[in-house]
């Protein structure tokens, strides 16, 4: 993932508050995918705005394969 992209990522999360509930409506490729402002379910080729997922420790694709579910698996031990 790109530096740059990553920061991003890291000060929309930071200037979030407590009470600011974002809710997509669908699962992603992580449960908290959905809870995520950058969470794109409608997407036709990929589920985020990043090819991956920037609070994840591992690097979890978010480009959909040809049936349209996410080619990433399903991580355990996320960021």
């Amino acid at each position: 993932m790109n530096t740059n992209d990553f920061a991003k990522a890291f000060d929309a999360l930071m200037q979030e508050t407590p009470y600011s509930h974002f809710d997509s409506g669908c699962e992603g490729i992580i449960p908290e995918c959905r809870t995520c402002r950058f969470h794109r379910p409608h997407w036709k080729y990929q589920s985020c705005v990043f090819a991956e997922c920037p609070y994840c420790c591992n690097p979890v694709s978010t480009i959909k394969n040809q049936s349209g579910t996410s080619a990433a698996r399903k991580e355990v031990n996320h960021g």
